[in-house]
């Protein structure tokens, strides 16, 4: 069956008006009903970022305050390693003054033993002129009237045994004052017996 449209021309242009007319309601009637859930959604996207802006500037400010305090216990224990480095340091200083004292001390009794039993050792008419100790290292210049008398002071040394390793190096003649003196040089060492016993 064949149907013809025997509309006039501007009756077929006022029939396309109305039905345009009619979908943009349609559409117009659509947009009103999605517009809520649009304005909906934006709501709901906002609160959920303001929301995690929220919490994570919660833990920035919580992260910040532990950091902070970090970094206060880090200065404190700063100035307490620094303290303990002073007082280290006082330490060592004290330390090596108290051995310098006690090394005196030992050295001025070594010395004083030392004064005395050379003193007994020494024979009549001879005398020292310089006398240097040294890491139990004794080194002696004097003058006897003979070298005999030399002898004899060398044998007196020995038999204190305080004086060990004692070496002759050697005796010159000289005249002094009309006289015949001979000043002589030797080395020995020194240690005290007593110690090596345990004794004091």
């Amino acid at each position: 069956m064949i149907k013809v449209n025997l509309l006039s021309p501007e009756k077929k242009d006022l029939a396309l008006g109305i039905a345009a007319t009619e979908s943009f309601a349609d559409e117009a009637r659509e947009s009103k009903v999605s517009v809520p859930a649009i304005v909906g959604a934006l709501v709901l996207t906002i609160f959920i970022i303001g929301g995690m802006y929220f919490l994570q500037s919660n833990k920035l400010t919580d992260v910040r305050k532990f950091l902070e305090a970090r970094k206060a216990r880090l200065t404190e224990l700063e100035e307490v390693l620094q303290t303990l480095k002073v007082l280290e340091n006082t330490k060592k200083i004290l330390k090596n003054k108290v051995d310098i004292i006690q090394s005196l001390n030992s050295k001025k009794q070594v010395a004083v033993k030392m004064m005395d039993q050379l003193s007994r050792a020494l024979p009549e008419m001879v005398w020292l002129s310089n006398m240097k100790f040294n890491s139990n290292t004794v080194s002696l210049k004097g003058s006897a009237l003979s070298n005999n008398l030399v002898a004899d002071f060398i044998n007196n040394l020995k038999s204190t045994n305080y004086f060990k390793n004692i070496k002759f190096k050697d005796s010159v003649r000289k005249k002094k004052s009309g006289v015949d003196v001979f000043d002589f040089r030797l080395d020995c060492t020194f240690s005290d017996p007593s110690k090596k016993k345990g004794t004091v």
